[in-house]
């Protein structure tokens, strides 16, 4: 009976070779430190962006909510409900686009991430609309 995987009975590599394959899986190693370093500072930078734009979306539901608010409490309600996502915002970030039954929400950023020589510089946009209950007697859930 032979075996399903026989052993080889020789050694394939000579001892010149084996210096070559550890420099090779050094190099591989390396290649992979840095890849998944620069993946980790991009995914650090993409959390920040779906924090805010939670943070944007209860500030929405905030907005459209109870009665009609003006456009600079929504303003600032919205910078303060991003700073717990630790992104400073201006009033120039921020964009309000009403119409007769609805009510958007525009803000834009600029996330620097940074690398041990270089910054870069990541622009971010959240945009959400709602619809107004301002005059409709609040949410009904059915």
């Amino acid at each position: 009976m032979t075996p399903f995987c026989p052993l080889p009975k020789t050694r394939s590599t000579s001892r010149n070779q084996t210096g070559m394959t550890a420099m090779g899986c050094l190099v591989w190693l390396i290649l992979i430190s840095i890849v998944g370093f620069v993946g980790y500072k991009f995914g650090e930078a993409f959390w920040t962006y779906y924090q805010v734009r939670e943070q944007v979306r209860q500030a929405l539901t905030w907005t459209v909510a109870g009665s009609a608010k003006p456009e600079p409490a929504i303003v600032q309600k919205v910078i303060s409900q991003v700073k717990a996502a630790e992104v400073t915002l201006t009033p120039r970030n921020i964009r309000i686009i009403q119409t007769s039954d609805s009510l958007t929400l525009l803000v834009t950023w600029t996330q620097e991430v940074e690398f041990p020589f270089y910054t870069y510089p990541l622009n971010f946009e959240v945009s959400l609309t709602e619809i107004k209950r301002w005059d409709r007697g609040g949410l009904v859930v059915r």
